[in-house]
């Protein structure tokens, strides 16, 4: 296939499919985004190649960018500027009482962001050997992922919540019809948060993070928290997005498809949640105590560094050069297991797509 040295060369391959901020309408994104998806693999590496060299981001990736410029033009909201500011750029992350976290004064500290924002890597920095860990999502269904025993060994707080004032909630999706949402979903949040609160006190010799979006929906006032150390991820709503997609494919698809069939929610109020987390956002960057940090993935960084480099090497035939990556990433100290498979498996396809002839490009030797 031809090399391009500019973008408008690219769009202009019919082999290939490339979305630009230029696409004015809904129907004419889908239409580009539906042709890069039935693209052969090769091809779609290409498409991706010359969308990152031009445009910084992947074709995916430009996908949900446009697709959001266009839903905020075409619901009268503010312009696009004021809307990329807020909803596709990140802000750095907010430590509240982190010092006194680590220290042990304060030993319960709650983590809010969006769904896919690295809440969990946020917790990882925390200082600490013995930290109880949970994440609200784990509320959910219980019963069906979790025996009594088996929550013994994963929290103490959560099989104490279950064993005692928690114990209507722990219920599975058979049971989940029988109750009304106002006496299960609307509750159980609400209930174990403050339930978190006065076990902590009374069990200072552990320390607890809690984690999920639940806590800016079920809590309006964020002053609750004052006496609490308080973090939220900056993560941009488009970026937190992007990477709770590429998640939940690793996730098992039946259990993914019964928590979105009964907490939907989390997916369709992302745009809503934005301004629930800016009440925080403001609320506690004006207090004593807080501290802002740019935010630094350097494990996601050097991951899609790496698949991205996977692509250019493709485009120029380079299988070498894509083995070489592929042990980079098996001798990585700054990648976990997970992720140097998915690069290792990103590598291995392709190579085989690397012998695979298709329109517009030889098949090359490996």
């Amino acid at each position: 296939m031809e090399k391009y040295t500019d973008l408008e060369q690219a769009v202009r391959d019919p082999l290939l499919a490339v979305i630009t901020e230029d696409i004015a309408t809904q129907r004419d994104l889908n239409r580009v985004f539906v042709k890069y998806k039935v693209l052969p693999r090769g091809q779609r590496r290409y498409s991706d190649y010359y969308s990152n060299e031009f445009l910084g981001h992947s074709v995916p990736e430009m996908y949900y960018l446009v697709k959001h410029k266009l839903g905020a033009e075409n619901s009268l909201l503010e312009d696009w500027q004021q809307q990329n500011e807020k909803y596709v750029v990140s802000e750095p992350d907010l430590y509240y009482r982190e010092d006194s976290f680590n220290s042990g004064d304060t030993n319960i500290c709650f983590i809010l962001g969006h769904s896919g924002s690295g809440k969990s890597m946020m917790a990882q920095t925390l200082v600490g050997e013995d930290i109880d860990h949970i994440e609200l999502d784990d509320l959910l269904l219980t019963k069906d992922h979790f025996t009594m025993d088996a929550l013994k060994d994963y929290s103490d707080i959560l099989c104490s919540f279950f064993a005692g004032e928690g114990a209507k909630y722990y219920i599975g999706l058979g049971e989940r019809d029988s109750i009304p949402k106002e006496e299960y979903e609307d509750r159980v949040f609400i209930d174990f948060v403050k339930y978190a609160m006065d076990y902590a006190k009374q069990h200072r010799d552990k320390k607890y993070i809690i984690e999920g979006i639940w806590l800016y929906l079920y809590f309006d006032d964020p002053s609750l928290f004052d006496d609490y150390a308080v973090f939220i991820k900056g993560t941009s709503f488009l970026k937190s997005k992007i990477r709770a997609m590429k998640r939940e494919k690793q996730r098992d698809k039946e259990e993914l498809e019964n928590r979105k069939q009964m907490f939907g929610r989390e997916v369709r109020n992302y745009l809503l949640d934005e301004d629930k987390i800016d009440v925080y956002r403001e609320y506690f960057g004006s207090r004593p105590g807080t501290i802002f940090r740019s935010e630094a993935n350097l494990e996601a960084e050097k991951t899609e560094e790496m698949l991205d480099s996977i692509n250019k090497c493709f485009v120029h035939d380079d299988a070498d050069g894509i083995r070489a990556i592929m042990k980079e990433a098996e001798t990585s100290t700054v990648l976990t297991a997970f992720n140097k498979m998915r690069v290792f498996n990103e590598g291995q396809a392709a190579l085989f797509d690397l012998r695979i002839e298709f329109p517009g490009r030889e098949k090359s030797p490996v």
